[in-house]
C-alpha cells in the first residue's frame, strides 16, 4: 500500500474512533456485532459469488432508455441464464422486472436459479417508493436474502442546493429505513442502501450507526463514491463492515472545466485502484455478501465539483478528502481503446448490441475472478 493511502486509512480509523465504532460494537442485537460473529473466519477471497447486475443487460432487457427498442427481449429467466452463461454465480434482478410475475412465476424463476447454481439478489430502485414493500415481499418469494434500494442519484446541488434540504432529506431517508426494517425481518431479508451518488461515506455511516439494525446495512458500489469526492479505498474501510453486497465497476475519468466527465468501462480498463479497494474490502465483508458487476455500457455521469454552489449542500467536506480522491483518480491508466461513450454503443446494430453485453459481462466476471485469486489467503 502507497504511504499516501496509508496516511488516509490511518486518518479514517481515527474518526471511527471518534464516531463511536466501539460503542456499536457493544449493542448485542446491532448490525456490527452480528457481522463481527459472521466474520470471525474470514471467507476465502477466491470462494465468494460473483455475478452481475440486470443493468448489465439493459439493452436485452428492454430497460429505461431501451424499453421502447424494436425486436426481441430477454425476459428474467433468460438474464439468469445469461449470467451464467457468462461464468457468475449471482444475478441481481432489477424489482420492477418482477412486477407482472405471478406466485408460479417466481416459483419458476427460482427453481431456475437452483438448478443453474445461480444466487439471487433484487435491487428493488427507490426505496421511498410505494410498491417498495412488494418488490421485498417478491424478492423473498425467490430465496434472495438482500434487497437492494437507493434514495436519489446526483442529488446535490440540482435537486437539493442548501443544507437544510439535505438535512431534512437525511431524515426522511432514515424514518423510511427504520419503517422498512421490521418487514425485512419479518421476511429474512437485510436492505443493502447503495451509495448512489448522493451520501458521502460519513453521511451514509452516520445514518447507519442511527438505525443500528441487522436488517439495514450497505450495497457498496466501487465506484460512485467519485460523485461525491470521496476515496473509495477509505469507504471502504470506514463502511465494509456494514456491507451486504456489492456492485462493481469500473469508470475512465476525463477532467473537464467543470470538474471531472466519469465514463463506464469494463473492469480492469478504467481510473479506479480495483486492487487496493478489494484487499481493504475484503478484510470486513460479511462471508455472505456477494459480488455483483453493474456495467452500464458507456453510462457518462459529470460531477461538476468545480462549479459554484456544489458545496453548498455539503458539510465537513476537507481538502484532504478530495485530494485523496484526486490522486487516486489521477494515478490510474485508462484504456482509452475501451472508452466508448453511449452515443457510439447506441449506433451498434441490433444483434451487435446484444452480443456486446455479453461479451463485456463475462470479460467483467472473469476479471474480477482473477482479482480475488490474486488476493492473499
Amino acid at each position: 500500500m502507497s504511504p499516501s493511502n496509508q496516511s488516509r486509512l490511518t486518518h479514517r480509523r481515527e474518526f471511527f474512533a471518534q464516531t463511536g465504532r466501539a460503542a456499536i460494537g457493544l449493542t448485542t442485537t446491532g448490525f456490527l456485532a452480528r457481522t463481527a460473529a459472521l466474520n470471525a473466519a474470514p471467507t476465502p477471497a477466491a470462494s465468494r459469488r460473483i455475478g452481475a447486475v440486470a443493468y448489465n443487460y439493459q439493452y436485452s432487457l428492454a430497460l429505461f432508455t431501451y424499453k421502447n427498442r424494436p425486436g426481441e427481449r430477454m425476459d428474467n429467466l433468460g438474464y439468469i441464464e445469461a449470467v451464467h452463461q457468462a461464468g457468475g454465480n449471482v444475478a441481481q434482478i432489477y424489482g420492477p422486472l418482477l412486477a407482472n410475475l405471478d406466485e408460479a412465476g417466481l416459483k419458476r424463476l427460482r427453481a431456475r436459479a437452483e438448478e443453474l447454481g445461480v444466487s439471487l439478489e433484487v435491487q428493488g430502485g427507490t426505496a421511498q417508493q410505494a410498491g417498495y414493500v412488494k418488490i421485498m415481499e417478491q424478492a423473498a418469494a425467490l430465496g434472495a436474502k438482500m434487497v437492494g434500494g437507493s434514495f436519489g442519484m446526483l442529488m446535490r446541488p440540482d435537486k437539493i442546493a442548501t443544507l437544510e434540504a439535505w438535512d431534512t432529506h437525511m431524515r426522511r431517508c432514515e424514518a423510511r429505513l427504520r419503517e422498512l426494517a421490521p418487514h425485512a425481518k419479518r421476511l429474512g431479508l437485510v436492505i443493502g442502501v447503495e451509495n448512489h451518488l448522493d451520501f458521502t461515506m460519513e453521511e451514509l455511516h452516520g445514518l447507519l450507526k442511527r438505525i443500528d439494525s441487522p436488517q439495514v446495512g450497505v450495497l457498496f458500489d466501487v465506484g460512485n463514491w467519485l460523485g461525491t469526492l470521496d476515496d473509495p479505498v477509505a469507504a471502504a474501510e470506514l463502511l465494509g463492515p456494514f456491507a451486504v453486497a456489492t456492485h462493481y465497476k469500473d469508470f475512465a475519468v476525463e477532467e473537464t472545466p467543470f470538474g471531472f466527465r466519469l465514463t463506464m468501462v469494463a473492469l480492469g480498463c478504467g481510473s479506479l485502484d480495483l486492487p487496493a479497494i478489494t484487499a481493504v474490502l475484503l478484510k470486513e465483508l460479511r462471508p455472505e455478501a456477494n459480488m455483483a458487476i453493474e456495467m452500464m455500457n458507456g453510462q457518462q455521469l459529470d460531477i461538476k465539483w468545480l462549479e459554484p454552489g456544489f458545496w453548498t449542500a455539503f458539510r465537513n467536506k476537507s481538502a484532504a478528502d478530495v485530494s485523496a480522491t484526486l490522486k487516486h483518480i489521477r494515478r490510474q491508466t485508462v484504456d482509452r481503446a475501451e472508452v466508448r461513450p453511449i452515443a457510439a454503443i447506441d449506433a451498434m446494430p441490433h444483434e451487435k448490441h446484444l452480443k456486446f453485453e455479453a461479451q463485456q459481462s463475462q470479460h467483467c466476471i472473469g476479471h474480477l475472478r482473477k482479482l480475488l485469486e490474486s488476493q492473499p489467503r
